[in-house]
């Protein structure tokens, strides 16, 4: 039988009035006082303080060398952290399960009650099992998780200024819309999976925490939304922490495909597609339950990429998700570790095992394109049959456009035709170029190619595009009754009726215009968009 879900708790204590007094969160052991002296009771076997400031000593003998400690050292910082690192004192390392056979740490939170709150330095995280989970990467999640006690401790109590008996007033709460959920509590006085203080910690370890952390983790609560897909939860933080996370919108994550083992019909073999940008991501799962620890079923390379998983070639404790036998549903989600901001996932995907069809979805159209009206503009070019993107299923709208590509999607935009008989002037381009019958028509319509070259794999400025789009559309822009003064294009600069021309008709609205910049594609394809729509 598979072990369930490791569950983690952690205690606090406040100072009232000068008198300490513990107060159990949640303590699923069910124990009248948690220890927070089990150093008593062992050996120290050995100690470090590196660069962080946080002491970690160990009471593990396999735990025992300065290399060792300096390695989880490096794991907590590979965490996203802030002011708040500075309160931490200590990480303690034990050899066994001194709070509960079934929890791997514990977090000590002291705050002091005055004119304002405030979270005390030199608070302690507890590690168990040391002796078992001998590896950085066995104790990455746990730490994380405590952690981020650590961490939503500082920014509630210093920051929103309430105690954990408030939180469910706090502005965190709202952003998570708990509201919803009237399981959720503060007090300790509901299921383990429902206190706050664990949403919170959840949370931190999947918006902020390390490659290690994330890696085979999944929420312990499988019936709320995680915080990637939750912008207003993303954008709570980004108040706290800059500009320098950005509120994410989550990756595509879809079953495409399934059929059943030809050995045994009680496994299925499923083809996900996922789209991520720029780095690898993991592909994590559980059962639709939450009974049973989470685990990693592969990861993916960087782009789009969709593939089959067959229950044979994966191991014991991944294959058994594959059988529909033991599991009406199965969650799937992928995650994806940033270096700065917030880690990226994707909605969680639910595979129905009673009814697989139903959990069948397409693959979406152009995934790297995440700007709204970026996103409504590339759809009426695609179907208007103005553009088809790249061959990997993206539209990749932050490169730069090519004047091929921009008279390619001119002349499908406007239904330009090469006249009888032209002959190309330019002397670049010859039959059998790529993009040679679009920049033919073109030039002959007077759009590219008055300098005798149509450069076609050279980028287009902006000024350039205005340029090129006033003398397509002279039929549907009017001409400008107001001139809209812009700070980097005075009237005596090349372009400067042209680019009037284009605001004066809501084609741009940008100012600065930037008109020296190449052009991207998403910039273009809205510029279209909004020419298109005067028509």
């Amino acid at each position: 039988m598979r072990k369930y879900s490791f569950l983690l708790f952690f205690a606090i204590a406040f100072i009232f009035g000068g008198k300490t007094v513990d107060a159990h969160v949640v303590d699923l052991t069910n124990k009248a006082q948690v220890q927070s002296n089990y150093e008593d009771f062992y050996p120290l076997i050995a100690r470090y303080k590196g660069t962080s400031g946080v002491t970690i000593e160990s009471y593990s003998s396999k735990w025992r060398t300065t290399a060792q400690l300096k390695a989880l050292e490096a794991e907590l910082l590979a965490n996203k952290h802030g002011p708040e690192l500075s309160l931490l004192g200590k990480i303690m390392i034990f050899p066994d399960y001194p709070a509960g056979e079934n929890v791997l740490g514990q977090y000590f939170a002291e705050y002091q009650i005055g004119k304002t709150l405030s979270l005390l330095p030199n608070r302690v995280i507890h590690l168990y099992g040391g002796n078992e989970l001998t590896t950085v990467a066995q104790m990455a999640t746990t730490l994380a998780h405590e952690y981020g006690h650590h961490f939503t401790y500082y920014y509630l109590i210093n920051k929103e200024q309430l105690k954990p008996a408030d939180w469910l007033r706090s502005k965190y709460a709202a952003a998570r819309e708990l509201f919803r959920y009237p399981s959720v509590h503060a007090d300790g006085s509901g299921a383990y999976e429902w206190s706050l203080p664990e949403i919170l910690a959840e949370d931190y370890v999947q918006l902020f925490g390390s490659p290690l952390a994330v890696k085979g983790h999944m929420q312990m609560n499988v019936h709320i939304p995680t915080p990637f897909e939750l912008s207003s939860l993303q954008a709570y933080w980004k108040q706290w922490l800059g500009n320098n996370y950005a509120v994410l919108s989550p990756l595509p994550l879809r079953l495409t495909g399934y059929m059943p083992d030809l050995s045994d019909a009680s496994y299925y073999h499923l083809r996900l597609y996922l789209y991520s940008p720029k780095a690898p991501a993991y592909i994590n799962a559980q059962d639709g339950n939450g009974r049973y620890a989470s685990v990693n079923v592969g990861t993916r390379s960087a782009g789009v990429s969709e593939s089959w998983y067959r229950p044979s070639a994966l191991s014991d404790d991944v294959s058994w998700l594959f059988q529909k036998d033991w599991n009406d549903r199965v969650l799937f989600r992928a995650v994806l570790p940033m270096a700065k901001g917030f880690n990226r996932g994707s909605e969680t995907l639910v595979v129905n095992y009673r009814n697989i069809a139903a959990s069948v979805s397409s693959r979406p159209l152009f995934p790297d394109v995440e700007d709204e009206e970026t996103k409504q503009a590339v759809k009426l070019l695609y179907d208007r049959g103005i553009i088809t993107g790249y061959a990997d299923g993206t539209f990749r709208p932050s490169e730069k456009l090519l004047r091929r590509h921009a008279a390619s999607m001119l002349v499908r935009a406007f239904s330009l035709t090469l006249p009888e008989g032209y002959k190309v002037k330019a002397t670049d381009m010859k039959e059998g170029d790529i993009g040679y019958k679009e920049m033919a028509i073109a030039e002959a319509h007077g759009l590219l190619g008055q300098g005798g070259k149509l450069r076609p794999n050279e980028y287009m400025t902006r000024a350039q595009m205005a340029v090129v789009l006033a003398r397509a559309c002279s039929d549907i822009y009017k001409q400008p009754e107001v001139l809209r003064p812009f700070r980097d294009v005075p009237p005596s600069f090349w372009a400067y009726n042209e680019i009037q021309t284009l605001a004066f008709n809501g084609i741009t609205v940008a100012d600065p215009f930037r008109p020296n910049e190449m052009i991207t594609r998403g910039q273009f394809a809205l510029f279209l968009k909004r020419t298109l729509e005067k028509k």
